[in-house]
């Protein structure tokens, strides 16, 4: 077609695939024509690539106080004592604010407790984005400031709160504060280790007030999930959470949460433990989902899952829009695996960026079956496919252009960079 673009070639090795052919006994097919052009773009799921920064707010600027036009506070880089609130905003009013930022400032539950103070003592009608990742949050005390700061400002939309010390436990105050559900659809919970008890604790002092914790109760989860019925984006990539909790938690938010858009999994071990993977994928079946006005995006890049991660997921029936599947081992035996399962998945897009199957894997990926072949639509509903880094050459775009002849896939983003077995100049048409 005359949508084209060069493959970008890097060093890496493969080896050789079969070509696509159409079986003797099916109806002639046809080309699907698509204007799309190949995404230059590097590999990352379009739906959570916007989220994979440590931060939410897009400034970099790491000035303490913005100027006069500017609707974001930013804090970055200094000592809990130089938090000063009436200061940053300068000449502007408090009600201007957008995005609050606070990062790599050493806060702990206290210091973050005091500062949630000064900001309910202002009016913030505006305020969307939260972001206080990359400091020492954690314990009771933090878990009653957020519920204190989500009550105040009750625009707040996105909440980050990654790389902090924050147990699932220590949410707890959200879910039973009295100001009624909360509005956020972003929370961003990376790097936290959520499986720790929730306590209590005199952080000036050290010394130990009090608390509970243990693993949540599958009631307690409810009650939280419930507290956030607009939620679409929850990140959880390296985060330590107990196996039960994390099944407790996403039964909760797909069982209860319509909006739910996007659920990040990755760097959680999860090869290791293919059970959970059996448990994850269940919560995901039709049956345990609530109606579901929007598309769903599940990420397990990094888990090293292997082809024995895939074959569960193809068998668990899980009703997805695009799962990505990035850096987790995979051979050509589970792009086989993957082959028999997508023309009944429903998936628009996959992920498999980073799984060094060569041309092979290619090969088994783009196997059909002549009894599923129709001239009238794709054999697969896929758009989105990426194979990023996969020891990919030259027969893998032959291989591909074939299989896009037979309307194999109406793809409108194929990502094929960093293949160095592909010669320069090498193309493929969409």
């Amino acid at each position: 077609m005359s949508a084209m673009q060069t493959a970008a070639p890097a060093a890496s090795t493969g080896s050789a695939g079969a070509k696509c052919t159409t079986p003797a006994h099916a109806a002639p097919l046809s080309k699907c024509p698509s204007s799309a052009s190949l995404d230059s773009s590097p590999a990352s799921d379009a739906d959570g690539s916007a989220l994979a920064s440590a931060t939410l707010c897009e400034q970099a600027s790491s000035e303490k106080v913005a100027n006069t036009h500017s609707r974001e506070i930013a804090f970055i880089d200094l000592s809990p004592a130089e938090l000063d609130m009436r200061g940053a905003l300068g000449g502007r009013a408090a009600e201007t604010i957008e995005c609050l930022r606070v990062n790599r400032c050493r806060m702990d539950g206290h210091s973050f407790a005091v500062l949630v103070d000064a900001l309910c003592r202002m009016e913030l009608p505006n305020l969307h984005t939260v972001d206080v990742s990359q400091n020492h949050i954690g314990g009771a005390q933090a878990g009653a400031a957020l519920a204190k700061l989500l009550s105040h400002a009750r625009a707040v939309r996105a909440l980050s709160l990654g790389w902090n010390r924050l147990a699932l436990a220590d949410l707890g105050a959200i879910a039973t504060s009295s100001a009624g559900p909360h509005n956020i659809r972003h929370l961003d919970l990376r790097a936290n280790p959520l499986a720790a008890p929730s306590q209590k604790r005199d952080q000036r002092k050290g010394a130990h007030v009090g608390g509970g914790g243990g693993v949540c109760s599958d009631a307690w989860i409810a009650e939280l999930a419930r507290s956030m019925p607009q939620l679409t984006h929850l990140l959880l990539a390296q985060a330590t959470i107990n196996d039960n909790t994390l099944v407790a938690l996403l039964h909760a938010l797909t069982s209860q949460v319509p909006q739910l858009e996007y659920i990040g999994l990755e760097w959680l071990g999860l090869g290791g433990r293919l059970a959970t993977v059996r448990s994850i994928m269940s919560q995901l079946a039709p049956a345990n989902l609530a109606a579901r006005p929007l598309p769903l995006h599940l990420n397990l890049a990094s888990n090293n899952l292997g082809d024995s991660g895939v074959k569960i997921i193809a068998e668990s029936g899980a009703m997805l829009s695009s799962l990505t599947l990035a850096c987790n081992f995979i051979t050509e035996r589970g792009t086989g695996i993957l082959a028999e399962w997508l023309p009944a998945s429903g998936l628009t897009g996959l992920e498999l960026s980073d799984n060094h199957f060569g041309d092979q894997g290619v090969s088994s990926l783009l196997a059909t079956d002549g009894r599923r072949v129709s001239a009238d639509s794709p054999y697969t509903t896929l758009t989105s496919l990426g194979l990023n880094s996969c020891c990919l050459g030259d027969a893998s775009l032959r291989m591909l252009t074939d299989a896009l002849d037979c309307n194999w896939a109406s793809l409108a983003s194929l990502r094929i960079l960093r293949n160095g077995r592909i010669s320069r100049g090498a193309r493929i048409p969409l």
